[in-house]
């Protein structure tokens, strides 16, 4: 079955809740087990097995989510491991504060909390007046933007091949979890 025709068949159900009840490392991916419930504190009513091949990401810290979603690859999450990569260079800042408060606006508005801004902003310092930062191309556009509009200059530049990875993710989300894969199989359990 299709995840997304899974999903939904979940969601029909009325006041369905779902837990985590068991996640483990299989060949080439993760398996993870759902529970249904008929609300947050129901009796149970549906167990449904996803399998999640592929994974380039995953982050399990709540197992009693209440519902699943499935982003498409253009997600932020998954692009930020397709996308292509970029070095965003500066010098001479003249207010340091206002340019980070700026790029931490940027990030907080493309990527919203799925990905903490200190693990893409590892600034680099080059000389005493020179800096850079690298990651997904689309976040140091919005980065760059950022700084231009404090009216200070910045250098991007792309890095690789002409075209993203071909490899195509989307992201499972379901409480405060998530997991970005390749493919997911699903199989309701009996």
């Amino acid at each position: 079955m299709i995840i997304q025709k899974a999903i939904k068949l979940i969601h029909s159900e009325s006041d369905s809740w779902v837990r985590v009840e068991q996640t483990r490392k299989i060949p080439r991916g993760l398996e993870l087990r759902f529970g249904i419930y008929r609300g947050e504190h129901g009796a149970q009513i549906d167990s449904w097995s996803i399998k999640c091949f592929g994974v380039r990401d995953a982050t399990i810290t709540a197992l009693d989510g209440g519902g699943l979603r499935l982003y498409p690859g253009m997600h932020p999450a998954a692009r930020r491991f397709t996308a292509r990569r970029a070095v965003l260079r500066w010098r001479d800042i003249r207010d340091k504060d206002a340019v980070i408060g700026a790029l931490y606006g940027a990030h907080v508005t493309v990527m919203d909390d799925w990905l903490p801004f200190d693990e893409v902003v590892s600034i680099e310092m080059i000389s005493r007046r020179t800096a850079s930062c690298r990651g997904p191309d689309f976040l140091m556009r919005a980065y760059a933007k950022a700084f231009r509009a404090k009216g200070e200059r910045v250098q991007l530049t792309l890095l690789g091949g002409s075209k993203a990875k071909s490899m195509r993710l989307k992201v499972l989300h379901f409480g405060d979890s998530y997991v970005i894969a390749a493919a997911f199989t699903v199989q309701r359990q009996t």
